[in-house]
């Protein structure tokens, strides 16, 4: 009895101690105004409905020492019956004043739900670890003892209640948990994504982006589900560990010394199955670029058979190759598993056959001694299926981790994107001997385009002529702010500003443009002209706009390009570059959009640069400007059309 109360006053102290620990942090942060205090009907609910599952934990303080030790324990006046009584109340109100207390932070939440989820997590867990070992300990002194029936089924009707609510409430918190935790990998990755320069950007293939976000991103969740069951198990594992020494010390020391063997074998196999599982994901990735070529090129593919054919042979190549990979990742961890799981079983073969014949145990002690490793054999299996998880989501983070660095470059300051930034009324962009390349320094070859000069000023209508290739995308991209000049400056109203800035100066329709069905950039001055427009457009019958939110996409391409213009007119941007807008669209509303729409946008002050080759308008034209080689110059009228008939 006096062991008992010894560690029972241990086991308070513990419980005390994480307390006061987790209080002090809890003040520490409330210090620092991290938290503050939030008094609602739901949090006053959930408190309270703690005491209702702890009346159990603390009615079962009191039945525990009389179903498994002796019946007359509370009545007792053998001192170390008293003793033991005083430490067992002892330990009631600790555990009571716990909760009390360490809950009671419910009411002041941190602002980062991390901490308000993540201590009452690992807490919760830990009871239905705890009621697992007791329900086994429960069994076996049934089984192997004298008790009152009566006393063991009370106690087992206890822990299993505990057993069932803290694993609903547990496992849903973990749900939570996992999606917090996701979301903020999703948001990390796709804010980086947003703050890489696009010269940068173009560089990186689809299937990275898709694996990292699908993917990586995916085992992180599974993860976060697995880890807190193999933690609850861990907890189950070492109770019943404990419990094996009561009953027989070297065969409970052997199960130990071969629970530690297991792990080594699983750390030893560690970097193996790491390395399968960074292949697979590889393979993975190199698949996901299969699919994005499907979906960006579908309309290639689909021309020519032979293309087709070969194409789709290429994608069950690289299919195999992901799933071989990806089983061959599994095998591993197969493996690693029945190694682990035959030394488990030749622990419980010597534990529980030989060991009592060696040293004579007594068949109750045997019998309890099975029952606990046999229930061992669940938990010790679900905590080494974990552990592949771990190399796993270890991947996974290192493949994130990759991802972020790599996209850290020293635009990035240039490029985050602030709460509210300021247009210029733009009175004039001049481009003065800009060079830009494509080539890295230490390459041999290089190519670019430049010298530049260029000038467009207010109420201006410049067109920008020249074949494929000549660089006109590529002055697109450079006057935008999309590329960094690798020399030379652009001005807006006589003032150099970085890239950023600069693209906030510019409403731009590309050639292979996409359309948003949600208006994220509009003028709301205008919004009182959107029917007019739809109707001008001849879409009224076909689309609405509510809540900045077009009603449907679907339809035609020169339907969608016509959409592209209105949504980019509603933007009422100082500047616009349209790239070959007028390509798809019928001889009518052609006519619509230089006539009547750029020419409407000029009077109102705005830049209007324009790449196209319909000379049919270019009387319209204030400059004309024509892309040669990664040169541009300026043309008139006349020179320009002399240049098109050689």
């Amino acid at each position: 009895m006096e062991n008992i109360a010894n560690g029972l006053y241990i086991s308070t102290s513990i419980i005390a101690f994480i307390g006061v620990f987790y209080l002090g942090i809890v003040s520490y942060q409330t210090f620092k105004k991290d938290r503050k205090i939030n008094f609602s009907l739901k949090n006053a609910y959930n408190y309270f409905l703690g005491f209702l599952v702890l009346a159990p934990v603390l009615a079962s303080l009191y039945f525990f020492p009389i179903a498994f030790y002796d019946q007359d324990f509370w009545l007792e006046t053998k001192s170390q019956y008293i003793e033991s009584r005083q430490a067992l109340k002892f330990l009631g109100i600790i555990i009571l004043s716990f909760y009390t207390f360490t809950r009671g932070a419910i009411f002041l939440p941190h602002k980062d739900e991390y901490y308000n989820i993540g201590p009452k997590l690992l807490f919760l867990s830990l009871f239905p670890g705890i009621a697992s070992a007791l329900n086994v300990m429960i069994i076996s002194k049934f089984i192997t003892a004298n008790f009152n029936a009566n006393y063991l089924l009370g106690f087992f009707a206890v822990t299993t209640f505990i057993y069932i609510i803290t694993s609903r409430i547990s496992k849903r918190v973990t749900v939570r948990f996992g999606i917090l935790t996701a979301h903020k990998f999703n948001v990390q990755v796709v804010s980086k994504i947003f703050k890489i320069p696009h010269r940068k950007q173009e560089q990186i293939k689809d299937g990275k982006t898709y694996t990292i976000l699908n993917d990586d991103i995916s085992s992180i969740f599974s993860f976060s589900q697995g880890i807190i069951g193999t933690y609850t198990n861990v907890i189950t594992l070492i109770i019943v560990e404990v419990y094996l020494f009561t009953i027989s010390w070297v065969s409970a020391s052997l199960l130990l010394g071969i629970t530690v063997l297991i792990m080594g074998i699983f750390t030893l196999m560690s970097p193996q199955i790491k390395k399968a599982t960074n292949n697979s994901r590889l393979k993975r990735e190199k698949y996901s670029n299969f699919i994005s070529g499907l979906i960006h090129g579908f309309k290639e593919l689909v021309l020519h058979k032979i293309k087709r054919d070969k194409y789709q042979k290429d994608m069950e190549d690289s299919s195999k190759e992901s799933y071989n990979a990806s089983q061959k990742s599994i095998n591993v961890g197969i493996d690693a598993g029945l190694v682990s799981e035959l030394s488990f079983s030749v622990a419980i073969g010597i534990s529980c056959l030989l060991f009592p014949l060696i040293f004579d145990m007594e068949k109750e002690v045997i019998t309890a001694f099975v029952l606990a490793v046999l229930f061992l054999w669940g938990p010790v299996s679900m905590i080494l299926n974990g552990i592949p998880q771990i190399v796993n989501v270890k991947v996974s983070l290192d493949r994130i981790k990759a991802f972020l660095k790599d996209a850290e470059t020293e635009e990035l300051v240039s490029n985050q994107i602030s709460e509210k930034i300021e247009i210029p009324f733009v009175q004039s962009i001049k481009v003065e001997d800009v060079y830009f390349n494509y080539g890295e320094e230490e390459e041999s070859i290089t190519y670019g385009v430049g010298p530049i000069n260029f000038v467009a000023n207010e109420g201006e209508l410049i067109f920008i002529v020249g074949g494929n290739g000549s660089g006109k995308t590529t002055f697109l991209k450079l006057l935008i702010g999309l590329y960094k000049p690798t020399s030379g400056n652009i001005l807006v109203n006589g003032s150099k500003i970085d890239n950023k800035s600069l693209g906030e100066c510019f409403s731009v329709i590309y050639s292979d443009f996409y359309l948003f069905q949600k208006l994220y950039d509009l003028n709301e001055d205008r919004l009182d002209q959107v029917n007019d427009w739809l109707e001008v457009l001849q879409l009224s019958d076909k689309v609405k706009i509510e809540d900045g939110v077009f009603s449907t996409i679907d339809l035609s391409k020169g339907q969608r390009k016509r959409l592209a213009i209105l949504k980019s007119y509603l933007e009422d941007r100082p500047v616009y570059f349209f790239d070959e807008v007028a390509a798809d669209l019928d001889p009518a509303f052609r006519d619509f959009f230089y006539n009547e729409l750029l020419v409407k946008m000029r009077q109102e002050g705005k830049i209007l640069i324009i790449i196209s080759h319909d000379d049919k308008y270019f009387n319209l034209a204030d400059n004309i400007y024509k892309m040669e080689m990664g040169k541009i110059s300026s043309q008139t009228k006349e020179l320009l059309a002399l240049s098109e008939q050689y």
